[in-house]
């Protein structure tokens, strides 16, 4: 009866709790609570209450019970992580094999994922980023397809586009800043007066661009770079409102922008107004602009190039003697400018992922080998009624430990790996990559790290734990049980799978940085078409008011190389307008005398070069045929020009050349007579691909801006003093610029493919080490475990060869299979790398076989060492081994 009567109350009490379940301990406390109540003579409701009222109430007991619980966790949490530290503790070398795998593994992903995070996820933050777009022309029949802008365009898109709120023009223009210190040559960027109100930022000091500024005949404003303001102004804080001078002109600073603001890229050091000529908008046949666009709210990037398609279509039939075969289109400002970015980072994260993947097989393989010996402690445990679930939280708590604790060294180790990949990249090459100076250990990147230490563990310690709660209780609490058997069974065939892996993952990373040092070899090796070592490199650009007319530049320039080329060490001077491998070019439309005429919307492009007779000498390009320019190719003298031997093979079909004539630009222009043939000089990519190119005489073009060429007999650097002298006795106020080294130059367009190749290597030799770790403890823990066996073979007959050859052919087939999944893999892979390769295909067989050929023979190493070791077991003491 009272059995029956405290069921029911038990029934009760669950319901006024409204079937909560709960904590065991606080409802073993209400019964008693309610049993006593009984005694004093309550009935069943007055019971049940009275224990209510005392703990407070249904909804306080249900809030103490979830307390309890609460606290019951941490404990048991707090419980888990000191036992797993003391087993940690227990095995040092394990631990420290361990720890040391995984940070390596978490040290390669956080210094990618902090290159990944600066250039790809954060390149630019700007208020109004995902209305920005960049716009361009494109001419796919003339070889054109992210082509500048000419005004003329600028003007239509501005008075025809219903789907763009601002057309913003960008325009770099070199000044020349005087009255502070020693004339100095910055870069400026012109640009539209809205432009930063379509970017949404705010100066740091002072304003930026009003409406109308950017119109002719306003008063000269400038908005400082805040790192410009910090070097050359002191950071003085009442630089607003103050004068400087700027090719010898008052420009009234009205701004500083923040630290952190570098848009565009590229080294400006400050923007001023892009003066809009009237007769500008009238001009379609230039294409010198870059343009910037904002969308209107609620409108799309299919909208806008829509609509530039239409304008395009209208303007051409407006227009048809300038403007044709060019189609406007737009593209997200993000897409831009993370351009490069995505094609070196996706393989530089996969590739440190193959690393992670491979220290968490490693990880996992230990782990497992050290669940194996705690087989009777699990068992035990089980057998007094603990969960399955509880063990594997116990397994997981521990790896969860042991990966942070890598984690934490990993960040270490990457901070020097970041600090590395930074300076990976020369600083006149890394201006130019958005995001690339935000490189570091951001928070955003320390809890990447910290996740990912958490899931590494997580990964690595699931199988184990897994496998190890499989656990049968009677069997492995027997005596011996399971002693000599462990060479068959699932978690020999888990450790086995992750060997494979390994090897597989390791021959992918190998093979992928094999063919990268195979490109960079090629590059090493390829023909730039330029000789670079001994030859230095300056900009001397020439004020447009001080020096107007062709024959006051054309005098300055022929006496500047005329001083130098008398200097002490130099042996050749020239100079060109734009430096070939410098990433700048000037494209040019022509055609061909005495061949049918190109179609206006087929017209080809070359890129065109203005350079001095003692050019090629200096830089180092060979004359094919024909001759170089002299004294006579002067202002009187008929017009000439040099071309390329890409150009001669692709317009000339390889006949001879020197003799025809071209016109360029215009068709009805006077006509070019190609005087010579000169080698073909490698684009500033890299790559196969070189672009026709034409050359004409300085003395009939001169430029106001030059980049001189020396080629000295020693040291580079020592012909700057005396190329600096020369310029004074010239013109004191004109600055000497770009200071630099050919082979620098060359060093800065090799180093992205370098840096890969690097960072590939790299990641490559941690998955070689890995992989032979890891077959080496598999094998040795195989010997191991089967020592009993190796004892009886041997006891009855078999010859330490049969050992050895037992012990070698396990390993020989995880070694083939793994390779074999690697090649499959490699070949499917390494074929995003074929646009970043030079001179290699992405499935090279040189590499292919060498690599596996390479990783075959450390697999059988790591096998070697431990078969040898195996046929030193005395029969005897086997025998007697447990």
């Amino acid at each position: 009866m009272l059995n029956r009567l405290k069921l029911r109350l038990r029934a009760l009490f669950y319901k006024a709790s409204m079937e909560q379940e709960l904590d065991e301990e606080l409802r073993f406390h209400l019964e008693k609570e309610v049993e006593q109540n009984l005694a004093r003579g309550m009935n069943a409701e007055e019971a049940r209450f009275a224990a209510l009222r005392s703990f407070g109430g249904v909804e306080q007991v249900k809030e103490k019970s979830r307390d309890v619980r609460g606290v019951r966790f941490v404990e048991e949490l707090w419980q888990d992580l000191r036992y797993g530290a003391r087993m940690l503790l227990k095995n040092p070398v394990l631990t420290l094999i361990a720890v040391l795998a995984t940070a390596l593994g978490i040290s390669a992903n956080t210094t990618i994922f902090s290159s990944a995070d600066a250039t790809l996820l954060r390149p630019l933050s700007f208020p109004n980023q995902e209305r920005l777009l960049m716009l361009f022309e494109r001419s796919p029949e003339a070889g054109i397809t992210r082509g500048s802008v000419s005004p003329g365009n600028v003007s239509e898109w501005r008075a025809q586009a219903e789907t763009l709120q601002e057309v913003i023009v960008i325009r770099n223009r070199d000044y020349i800043l005087t009255g502070e210190g020693p004339p100095e040559r910055y870069t400026s960027y012109g640009v539209s007066a809205a432009f930063f109100d379509a970017l949404g930022v705010q100066p740091h000091l002072g304003r930026t661009f009003h409406r109308g500024e950017d119109e002719a005949g306003q008063a000269k404003v400038v908005v400082l770079r805040y790192a410009f303001w910090q070097t050359r102004f002191g950071g003085d804080p009442q630089i607003v409102g103050k004068q400087v001078l700027f090719d010898d002109n008052p420009f009234e600073v009205i701004g500083v922008m923040p630290k952190d603001f570098e848009f565009p890229f590229g080294g400006g050091e400050m923007w001023t107004p892009f003066v809009f000529e009237p007769q500008m908008k009238q001009d379609h046949a230039n294409h010198y602009l870059r343009v910037l666009a904002l969308l209107k709210p609620e409108t799309t990037l299919t909208q806008a190039n829509a609509e530039l398609h239409n304008i395009s279509q209208r303007v051409h039939q407006q227009f048809p003697d300038q403007e044709s075969g060019h189609e406007a289109y737009a593209v997200a400002l993000n897409d831009e400018y993370t351009r490069v970015a995505k094609l070196y980072v996706p393989v530089m994260i996969g590739s440190a992922l193959f690393v992670l993947l491979i220290a968490c097989s490693n990880v996992a393989n230990l782990l497992l080998a050290r669940a194996t010996t705690r087989r009777k402690e699990f068992a035990l445990r089980l057998a007094l009624g603990a969960t399955r679930w509880r063990l594997m939280r116990q397994l997981l708590t521990e790896s969860v430990l042991l990966a942070l604790i890598g984690g934490a060294l990993g960040c270490l180790l990457a901070g020097w790996g970041i600090d590395a990949l930074s300076r990976g990249i020369p600083s006149d090459m890394s201006k130019y990559i958005p995001g690339w100076s935000r490189l570091g250990l951001s928070y955003t990147v320390l809890i990447f790290t910290a996740s990912l230490s958490v899931l590494t563990g997580i990964l690595f310690g699931l199988v184990p734990a897994w496998q190890m709660t499989k656990t049968s209780v009677n069997q492995t609490l027997k005596e011996g049980a399971g002693f000599g058997t462990l060479g068959k069974g699932g978690r020999s065939r888990m450790r086995y799978a992750l060997v494979v892996l390994e090897i597989a993952l390791s021959l992918v990373l190998l093979i992928g940085a094999g063919l990268f040092v195979r490109s960079f070899i090629q590059i090493l090796h390829a023909d730039l078409g330029v000789k670079p070592d001994n030859v230095i490199t300056m900009n001397v650009e020439l004020p447009r008011d001080k020096y107007p007319g062709d024959h006051q530049r054309r005098n300055f320039f022929h006496q500047l190389l005329q001083g130098v080329q008398s200097s002490p060490g130099v042996t050749e001077a020239g100079a060109v307008d734009m430096l070939p491998l410098s990433g700048r070019n000037n494209l040019s439309k022509f055609q061909i005398v005495g061949q049918p005429a190109f179609d206006k919307s087929k017209e080809p492009h070359v890129e065109i070069r203005i350079v001095t007779p003692g050019y090629f000498a200096a830089i180092g390009t060979e004359l094919r045929k024909g001759r170089l320019f002299n004294a006579r190719d002067d202002g009187q003298g008929s017009r000439v020009v040099l071309v390329n031997d890409a150009f001669a093979a692709r317009y000339l079909n390889n006949v001879d050349a020197v003799g025809q004539r071209l016109r360029l630009n215009d068709s009805q222009s006077a006509a070019y007579e190609i005087a010579g043939i000169v080698a073909n000089v490698m684009n500033e990519d890299l790559n196969d691909q070189v672009e026709p190119g034409v050359y004409l005489p300085f003395a009939q073009y001169p430029s106001r801006q030059m980049c001189l060429v020396i080629r000295t007999t020693g040291a580079d650097t020592q012909i700057v003093p005396a190329v600096r002298n020369e310029l004074a006795a010239l013109d004191p106020r004109l600055p000497l610029s770009g200071v630099k080294t050919m082979t620098q130059v060359v060093h800065e367009r090799r180093s992205p493919k370098e840096m890969m190749m690097w960072v590939l290597i790299i990641f490559a030799i941690m998955a070689l080490l890995m992989a032979a770790v890891g077959t080496y403890a598999v094998m040795a823990y195989l010997v191991t475990q089967r020592t009993h066996e190796i004892g009886v073979r041997m006891a009855l007959g078999a010859l330490p060869k049969d050992v050895l050859k037992l012990v070698l052919r396990r390993g020989l087939a995880l070694t083939v299979l793994g390779i074999g999944l690697g090649l499959a893999g490699a070949f499917a892979l390494t074929r995003v790398l074929g646009q970043l390769l030079y001179g290699v295909t992405a499935t090279d067989p040189l590499t292919f076989v060498g690599i596996s050929l390479l990783l075959t023979l450390v697999a059988l190493l790591a096998c070697w060492i431990p078969a040898r070791r195996a046929t030193k077991v005395n029969p005897m003491i086997a025998l007697r081994h447990e």
